[in-house]
């Protein structure tokens, strides 16, 4: 199955990034020599101490202090910067980026790897981009990934259906254990990526090769 769920795999790894020191009008040029619209601020460690936006270079407003050091000269990208950073985890997954950048009302997250050090960065597009697959290449990834590969069942044996990310399941599935099986058809089926939900109707009958171990075989006398 196709695998995207985690930030490091949408990420851009090659971060513009720009120090707390900094006066404002070469962080400008930064932004604007690599055609972005923010920046990770980053000290000397490697440690993302906040993140200055164009809108932010604009609204200079001299005086603010990050925790209790004041950077010298007047204008510095640390008078500016938000702080403290929202940041996500490389290993996260990306819904939990979407939820992160939305409660925080913003479109970029830094990226954190070891030692809570820069990874890279996530935006709104990059994220926007798993969850917006056509429907055609959602319902190929179901039939063949899901249902043949992860589970042997034959794909046509029920109808896979997709509209706008919605996968609806209509048909019979067959239990060869056991098992669960259609809550664990669901879950793998919520797990592709561009799946905005799962909508089924499904009906479980039993392989008539299979006798579980807590239904009675025919012809057997009960003890």
């Amino acid at each position: 199955m196709r695998r995207t769920r985690q930030v490091r795999a949408v990420m851009t790894a090659d971060v513009a990034v720009v120090e707390p020191y900094l006066p404002v009008e070469a962080a400008v040029a930064v932004l604007e020599r690599r055609g972005v619209g923010g920046a990770p601020v980053v000290g000397e460690d490697g440690r993302v101490l906040g993140v200055v936006t164009r809108g932010d270079l604009a609204r200079r407003r001299p005086g603010r202090r990050l925790g209790r050091l004041a950077w010298r000269g007047a204008g510095a990208v640390a008078e500016v910067m938000s702080t403290p950073p929202v940041t996500v985890g490389a290993d996260d997954d990306v819904v939990c980026a979407v939820r992160r950048m939305n409660a925080s009302r913003v479109r970029r997250l830094p990226v954190l790897g070891v030692g809570a050090r820069l990874a890279g960065i996530v935006s709104h597009g990059d994220l926007g981009r798993v969850f917006l697959r056509p429907d055609d290449e959602i319902r190929d990834e179901v039939r063949d990934e899901v249902l043949d590969r992860e589970l042997c069942v034959d794909p046509a044996s029920l109808d896979v259906a997709v509209r706008d990310g919605v996968v609806s399941l209509t048909g019979t599935v067959e239990r060869r254990s056991v098992v669960p099986v259609i809550p664990v058809l669901l879950a793998l089926v919520g797990r592709v990526d561009g799946v905005v939900a799962v909508k089924e109707h499904l009906r479980v009958g039993v392989d008539a090769r299979i006798v579980l171990a807590d239904e009675p075989a025919a012809g057997a006398v009960p003890g």
